[in-house]
């Protein structure tokens, strides 16, 4: 998992593997002090494990934040569905969707463009997406050359 804010926005991309428990609380504690919160999800795969789903609950349950889970995977459609129940703003993308993704969020076309280079700096962190394989492991900044397949 690696995720970065900007502005109102939390842009967050998972690999195929779960999150820590330390990654996964750090993350909701700096969404919990961010006001008007838009969330981006990009997950090949991956995402919170069953306790850490109760925690998401806690939150969506109180705060109705709108949020975008973009990926391929049948099963992590089945689990936005099912939060869906409590958050009627949360919505899931093909990972590609990114256009109606920042729609769907409500982003100014300068809020788009930074989601976009967030989303690219994330990828190429974890190798997936056009970078698979060829993940760095640390912070990269946006627009800097990487591998491309």
């Amino acid at each position: 998992m690696a995720w970065d804010h900007t502005g109102r926005l939390s842009v967050v991309v998972h690999s195929e593997l779960p999150p820590s428990s330390l990654e996964w609380s750090r993350y909701l504690n700096a969404n919990r002090i961010l006001t008007d919160l838009r969330v981006m999800v990009c997950t090949y795969g991956g995402g919170p494990d069953g306790g850490q789903r109760r925690e998401l609950m806690d939150d969506v349950f109180y705060n109705n934040v709108p949020t975008v889970v973009m990926t391929n995977s049948v099963v992590v459609r089945c689990m936005v569905n099912a939060i869906n129940w409590f958050n009627r703003n949360m919505k899931a993308l093909p990972i590609d969707a990114d256009v109606a993704a920042h729609r769907l969020l409500g982003l100014s076309a300068q809020e788009a463009v930074r989601a976009l280079e967030l989303r690219e700096k994330l990828e190429r962190e974890l190798g997936v997406g056009r970078f698979a394989g060829h993940a760095t492991g640390v912070p990269v900044q946006p627009g800097t050359p990487g591998p491309h397949p």
